[in-house]
Protein backbone atom coordinates (compact mmCIF):
# COMPACT_ATOMS: atom_id res chain seq x y z
CA UNK A 1 0.00 0.00 0.00
CA UNK A 2 2.96 2.20 1.01
CA UNK A 3 5.81 2.43 -0.69
CA UNK A 4 9.09 4.42 0.09
CA UNK A 5 12.28 4.21 -1.36
CA UNK A 6 15.68 5.50 -0.57
CA UNK A 7 13.94 8.83 0.81
CA UNK A 8 15.66 12.08 1.43
CA UNK A 9 14.56 15.58 3.37
CA UNK A 10 16.36 18.18 4.96
CA UNK A 11 14.61 20.94 6.29
CA UNK A 12 15.00 23.51 9.45
CA UNK A 13 17.21 21.81 10.50
CA UNK A 14 15.60 18.35 10.27
CA UNK A 15 17.03 15.41 8.77
CA UNK A 16 15.09 12.35 6.76
CA UNK A 17 17.35 10.07 5.41
CA UNK A 18 17.93 6.48 3.73
CA UNK A 19 14.11 5.85 4.65
CA UNK A 20 13.04 2.48 2.72
CA UNK A 21 9.52 1.13 3.69
CA UNK A 22 7.37 -1.42 2.16
CA UNK A 23 3.96 -1.16 3.79
CA UNK A 24 1.48 -3.98 3.12
CA UNK A 25 -2.65 -4.21 3.38
CA UNK A 26 -3.10 -5.64 6.83
CA UNK A 27 0.47 -4.41 8.34
CA UNK A 28 1.37 -2.09 10.82
CA UNK A 29 4.29 -0.15 11.35
CA UNK A 30 5.04 2.19 14.55
CA UNK A 31 7.84 4.55 14.26
CA UNK A 32 9.73 6.88 17.37
CA UNK A 33 10.82 10.16 16.01
CA UNK A 34 10.32 13.49 17.47
CA UNK A 35 7.28 15.68 16.55
CA UNK A 36 9.34 17.68 13.26
CA UNK A 37 10.52 14.73 11.59
CA UNK A 38 7.00 13.06 12.16
CA UNK A 39 5.51 16.45 10.14
CA UNK A 40 7.77 16.26 7.83
CA UNK A 41 7.47 12.73 6.76
CA UNK A 42 3.87 13.06 6.81
CA UNK A 43 4.15 16.08 4.45
CA UNK A 44 6.38 14.06 1.81
CA UNK A 45 3.60 11.78 2.07
CA UNK A 46 0.96 13.65 1.24
CA UNK A 47 2.70 15.06 -1.15
CA UNK A 48 2.99 18.58 0.33
CA UNK A 49 6.58 18.60 0.53
CA UNK A 50 8.66 17.32 -2.56
CA UNK A 51 11.58 14.94 -1.07
CA UNK A 52 15.35 16.14 -2.32
CA UNK A 53 16.02 12.36 -3.02
CA UNK A 54 13.21 9.37 -3.17
CA UNK A 55 10.30 8.61 -4.33
CA UNK A 56 6.75 7.73 -2.33
CA UNK A 57 4.50 5.46 -4.03
CA UNK A 58 0.55 4.45 -2.78
CA UNK A 59 -0.85 1.29 -4.36
CA UNK A 60 2.44 1.16 -7.13
CA UNK A 61 1.78 4.98 -8.04
CA UNK A 62 3.56 7.95 -6.84
CA UNK A 63 1.65 9.78 -4.04
CA UNK A 64 1.23 13.03 -6.19
CA UNK A 65 -0.76 11.05 -8.97
CA UNK A 66 -2.72 8.79 -6.48
CA UNK A 67 -3.87 11.99 -4.34
CA UNK A 68 -5.15 13.27 -7.77
CA UNK A 69 -7.76 10.81 -7.28
CA UNK A 70 -8.13 8.81 -4.16
CA UNK A 71 -7.58 10.96 -1.46
CA UNK A 72 -10.48 9.88 0.30
CA UNK A 73 -8.87 6.64 0.44
CA UNK A 74 -6.36 8.12 3.22
CA UNK A 75 -7.09 8.46 6.48
CA UNK A 76 -4.93 10.66 8.81
CA UNK A 77 -5.27 11.88 12.10
CA UNK A 78 -2.55 14.42 13.63
CA UNK A 79 -1.30 14.42 16.89
CA UNK A 80 -3.41 17.87 17.26
CA UNK A 81 -6.73 17.46 15.57
CA UNK A 82 -9.07 20.18 14.53
CA UNK A 83 -13.22 20.33 14.97
CA UNK A 84 -15.85 22.19 14.66
CA UNK A 85 -16.23 22.71 18.00
CA UNK A 86 -20.01 23.59 18.84
CA UNK A 87 -21.12 20.80 17.05
CA UNK A 88 -22.46 17.80 18.71
CA UNK A 89 -20.58 14.05 17.98
CA UNK A 90 -23.45 13.09 16.21
CA UNK A 91 -23.89 15.94 14.47
CA UNK A 92 -20.26 16.10 13.13
CA UNK A 93 -19.90 12.44 12.37
CA UNK A 94 -23.33 12.91 10.08
CA UNK A 95 -21.62 16.03 8.60
CA UNK A 96 -19.06 13.79 7.07
CA UNK A 97 -20.72 10.48 6.47
CA UNK A 98 -22.45 12.98 3.81
CA UNK A 99 -19.03 14.37 2.67
CA UNK A 100 -17.50 11.03 1.79
CA UNK A 101 -20.99 9.46 0.83
CA UNK A 102 -20.01 6.44 2.94
CA UNK A 103 -22.51 3.73 3.47
CA UNK A 104 -21.44 3.21 6.82
CA UNK A 105 -23.84 4.16 10.03
CA UNK A 106 -22.01 6.42 12.14
CA UNK A 107 -23.29 5.08 14.80
CA UNK A 108 -21.37 1.83 14.63
CA UNK A 109 -18.29 3.59 14.56
CA UNK A 110 -19.24 5.54 17.32
CA UNK A 111 -20.24 2.25 19.32
CA UNK A 112 -16.31 0.93 18.72
CA UNK A 113 -15.22 4.50 19.66
CA UNK A 114 -17.24 4.22 23.04
CA UNK A 115 -19.07 7.72 22.53
CA UNK A 116 -22.37 6.16 21.03
CA UNK A 117 -23.83 7.29 24.38
CA UNK A 118 -22.67 10.81 24.51
CA UNK A 119 -23.65 11.70 20.52
CA UNK A 120 -25.65 14.40 21.65
CA UNK A 121 -22.84 16.34 23.63
CA UNK A 122 -21.06 19.04 22.33
CA UNK A 123 -17.24 18.23 20.87
CA UNK A 124 -15.69 21.32 22.97
CA UNK A 125 -16.98 19.40 26.11
CA UNK A 126 -15.09 16.85 24.86
CA UNK A 127 -12.37 15.64 27.11
CA UNK A 128 -8.84 14.40 25.28
CA UNK A 129 -9.38 10.84 25.05
CA UNK A 130 -12.71 11.71 24.15
CA UNK A 131 -11.53 13.86 21.09
CA UNK A 132 -8.85 11.37 19.89
CA UNK A 133 -11.31 9.04 19.76
CA UNK A 134 -13.82 10.83 17.75
CA UNK A 135 -11.19 11.65 15.15
CA UNK A 136 -10.65 8.03 15.05
CA UNK A 137 -14.06 7.58 14.20
CA UNK A 138 -14.06 10.46 11.57
CA UNK A 139 -11.38 8.58 9.74
CA UNK A 140 -13.02 5.11 10.22
CA UNK A 141 -15.71 6.27 8.06
CA UNK A 142 -13.56 6.58 5.28
CA UNK A 143 -12.83 2.59 5.58
CA UNK A 144 -9.15 3.61 4.41
CA UNK A 145 -6.63 1.50 2.76
CA UNK A 146 -3.93 3.44 4.63
CA UNK A 147 -4.29 4.94 8.19
CA UNK A 148 -1.37 7.66 9.32
CA UNK A 149 -1.41 8.02 12.76
CA UNK A 150 0.12 10.48 14.92
CA UNK A 151 0.27 9.90 18.89
CA UNK A 152 -2.49 6.90 18.79
CA UNK A 153 -2.09 6.80 22.78
CA UNK A 154 0.03 9.77 23.71
CA UNK A 155 -1.27 11.02 27.41
CA UNK A 156 -4.20 8.95 26.63
CA UNK A 157 -6.24 7.56 29.46
CA UNK A 158 -6.14 3.80 30.12
CA UNK A 159 -9.13 2.37 28.96
CA UNK A 160 -9.02 5.69 25.68
CA UNK A 161 -6.07 3.96 24.75
CA UNK A 162 -7.06 0.19 24.85
CA UNK A 163 -9.80 1.28 22.72
CA UNK A 164 -7.09 3.19 20.64
CA UNK A 165 -5.55 0.02 19.79
CA UNK A 166 -8.75 -2.42 19.41
CA UNK A 167 -9.64 -0.36 16.83
CA UNK A 168 -6.40 -0.03 14.87
CA UNK A 169 -5.92 -3.83 15.44
CA UNK A 170 -9.60 -4.00 13.67
CA UNK A 171 -9.02 -1.81 10.82
CA UNK A 172 -5.41 -4.04 10.23
CA UNK A 173 -7.34 -7.10 10.32
CA UNK A 174 -9.79 -5.73 7.61
CA UNK A 175 -7.34 -4.66 4.96
CA UNK A 176 -5.85 -1.09 6.56
CA UNK A 177 -1.94 -0.91 6.43
CA UNK A 178 -1.48 1.06 9.57
CA UNK A 179 1.48 3.85 9.99
CA UNK A 180 1.36 5.59 13.48
CA UNK A 181 4.37 7.72 14.76
CA UNK A 182 5.29 8.15 18.82
CA UNK A 183 7.65 10.22 20.73
CA UNK A 184 7.77 7.63 23.18
CA UNK A 185 9.80 4.59 23.15
CA UNK A 186 7.20 1.92 24.65
CA UNK A 187 4.20 3.16 22.79
CA UNK A 188 5.94 2.78 19.64
CA UNK A 189 6.71 -0.57 21.04
CA UNK A 190 2.93 -1.69 21.70
CA UNK A 191 1.38 0.00 18.17
CA UNK A 192 2.80 -2.06 15.34
CA UNK A 193 4.04 -5.50 13.79
CA UNK A 194 6.89 -3.51 13.09
CA UNK A 195 8.66 -0.86 15.24
CA UNK A 196 11.64 1.77 14.05
CA UNK A 197 13.18 4.29 15.43
CA UNK A 198 13.62 7.37 12.91
CA UNK A 199 16.08 10.09 13.25
CA UNK A 200 19.09 12.03 11.33
CA UNK A 201 20.84 7.96 11.53
CA UNK A 202 18.04 6.75 9.29
CA UNK A 203 15.41 4.32 10.23
CA UNK A 204 16.46 1.72 12.27
CA UNK A 205 14.57 -1.49 13.48
CA UNK A 206 13.60 -1.29 17.47
CA UNK A 207 11.51 -3.94 17.73
CA UNK A 208 10.48 -7.48 16.05
CA UNK A 209 6.68 -8.79 17.39
CA UNK A 210 7.34 -12.20 16.40
CA UNK A 211 6.88 -14.96 18.84
CA UNK A 212 9.57 -15.21 21.48
CA UNK A 213 8.69 -18.78 23.31
CA UNK A 214 11.18 -20.56 21.51
CA UNK A 215 14.06 -18.65 23.42
CA UNK A 216 16.13 -21.47 23.56
CA UNK A 217 16.93 -21.51 27.24
CA UNK A 218 17.87 -24.81 29.63
CA UNK A 219 16.73 -24.17 33.02
CA UNK A 220 18.85 -23.03 34.90
CA UNK A 221 20.50 -25.75 37.30
CA UNK A 222 23.02 -22.74 39.02
CA UNK A 223 22.39 -22.46 42.97
CA UNK A 224 21.10 -19.05 43.97
CA UNK A 225 23.23 -16.71 44.64
CA UNK A 226 22.57 -12.81 46.10
CA UNK A 227 23.68 -10.18 45.03
CA UNK A 228 23.36 -6.78 47.32
CA UNK A 229 23.14 -3.90 45.51
CA UNK A 230 22.89 -2.38 41.86
CA UNK A 231 24.48 -0.11 40.83
CA UNK A 232 23.87 3.53 38.57
CA UNK A 233 25.89 6.32 38.02
CA UNK A 234 24.58 9.64 38.39
CA UNK A 235 26.82 12.95 37.71
CA UNK A 236 30.18 11.70 39.41
CA UNK A 237 28.52 9.29 42.10
CA UNK A 238 27.33 5.75 42.17
CA UNK A 239 24.59 4.99 43.55
CA UNK A 240 24.05 1.36 44.89
CA UNK A 241 20.31 0.16 44.90
CA UNK A 242 18.54 -2.66 46.37
CA UNK A 243 17.01 -4.86 43.89
CA UNK A 244 13.62 -4.83 45.74
CA UNK A 245 13.75 -0.99 45.31
CA UNK A 246 13.68 -1.46 41.35
CA UNK A 247 10.23 -0.92 39.82
CA UNK A 248 11.52 -2.22 36.44
CA UNK A 249 14.68 -1.44 33.86
CA UNK A 250 13.96 -0.37 30.58
CA UNK A 251 17.26 -0.84 27.41
CA UNK A 252 16.95 2.04 24.47
CA UNK A 253 19.72 1.93 22.11
CA UNK A 254 21.74 -0.12 24.75
CA UNK A 255 21.74 1.76 27.53
CA UNK A 256 19.84 0.51 30.52
CA UNK A 257 17.61 2.56 32.79
CA UNK A 258 16.54 1.85 36.31
CA UNK A 259 12.95 2.85 37.13
CA UNK A 260 12.74 3.67 41.11
CA UNK A 261 9.38 5.70 42.70
CA UNK A 262 9.41 7.59 39.17
CA UNK A 263 12.61 8.95 38.62
CA UNK A 264 15.22 6.99 36.29
CA UNK A 265 19.02 6.01 36.88
CA UNK A 266 21.35 4.91 34.05
CA UNK A 267 23.04 1.75 35.00
CA UNK A 268 26.37 0.36 33.02
CA UNK A 269 25.12 -2.99 33.12
CA UNK A 270 23.48 -4.54 29.83
CA UNK A 271 20.03 -5.42 30.17
CA UNK A 272 20.76 -9.38 29.97
CA UNK A 273 23.50 -9.16 32.57
CA UNK A 274 20.88 -7.53 35.05
CA UNK A 275 18.15 -10.23 34.18
CA UNK A 276 20.97 -12.73 35.28
CA UNK A 277 21.89 -10.96 38.43
CA UNK A 278 17.99 -10.29 39.11
CA UNK A 279 15.92 -13.22 38.02
CA UNK A 280 16.89 -14.52 41.64
CA UNK A 281 14.93 -11.51 43.44
CA UNK A 282 11.53 -11.65 41.21
CA UNK A 283 12.54 -10.58 37.94
CA UNK A 284 11.33 -11.08 34.68
CA UNK A 285 12.37 -10.25 31.24
CA UNK A 286 8.78 -9.51 29.73
CA UNK A 287 10.05 -8.08 26.70
CA UNK A 288 13.10 -7.54 24.74
CA UNK A 289 13.80 -4.07 26.36
CA UNK A 290 11.97 -4.40 29.71
CA UNK A 291 12.55 -6.42 32.84
CA UNK A 292 10.02 -6.10 35.52
CA UNK A 293 10.05 -6.51 39.05
CA UNK A 294 6.91 -9.12 38.88
CA UNK A 295 6.05 -8.12 43.10
CA UNK A 296 5.24 -4.43 41.40
CA UNK A 297 3.18 -5.99 38.83
CA UNK A 298 -0.46 -5.42 39.58
CA UNK A 299 -2.30 -6.04 36.15
CA UNK A 300 -2.01 -7.67 33.02
CA UNK A 301 -3.96 -6.12 30.68
CA UNK A 302 -4.83 -7.77 26.97
CA UNK A 303 -5.57 -4.94 24.72
CA UNK A 304 -5.81 -6.98 21.67
CA UNK A 305 -4.59 -11.08 20.34
CA UNK A 306 -1.39 -9.74 19.50
CA UNK A 307 -0.24 -6.91 22.34
CA UNK A 308 -0.26 -6.97 25.96
CA UNK A 309 1.20 -4.87 28.79
CA UNK A 310 1.93 -5.52 32.53
CA UNK A 311 0.31 -2.42 34.84
CA UNK A 312 2.48 -1.66 37.94
CA UNK A 313 1.98 -0.55 41.46
CA UNK A 314 4.56 1.52 41.72
CA UNK A 315 4.64 5.25 42.31
CA UNK A 316 3.39 6.79 38.65
CA UNK A 317 1.04 3.40 37.86
CA UNK A 318 3.51 2.78 35.07
CA UNK A 319 2.57 0.92 31.92
CA UNK A 320 5.40 -1.57 30.45
CA UNK A 321 4.79 -4.00 27.05
CA UNK A 322 4.72 -7.51 27.87
CA UNK A 323 5.68 -9.40 24.67
CA UNK A 324 3.01 -11.92 23.26
CA UNK A 325 6.13 -14.57 23.71
CA UNK A 326 6.23 -13.95 27.19
CA UNK A 327 2.55 -14.36 28.14
CA UNK A 328 2.87 -18.13 28.96
CA UNK A 329 6.10 -18.34 30.74
CA UNK A 330 4.88 -15.58 32.59
CA UNK A 331 1.73 -17.19 33.25
CA UNK A 332 3.47 -20.44 34.52
CA UNK A 333 5.33 -18.34 36.57
CA UNK A 334 2.47 -16.79 38.59
CA UNK A 335 0.53 -20.18 38.20
CA UNK A 336 -1.92 -18.52 36.28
Amino acid sequence: MLKIEDLYKEKDNNVIKNINIDLQAGNSISLECCNEVSDLLLDIILGKEIPAKGKVYLEDKLNITYFKKSISEIGVILREDSFYERMSIKSYMKLFEEILGTKINYKEILLKVALLDIEDTEIKKLNYSQRRRLSLARERLKEPKLLIFQEPILNMDREGAKIIIENIEEMRSNGTAVLTTSLLFKDTLMLGDKAYRLNEEGLIEIENNSDENDRGEEIDKRPVYKIEKIPAKVDERILLFDPTEIDYVESDQGISTLNIRGDKFPCSLSLTELEDRLKYFGFFRCHRSYLVNLQRVREVITWTRNSYSLNLDDKIKSSIPLSKGRLEELKAILKL
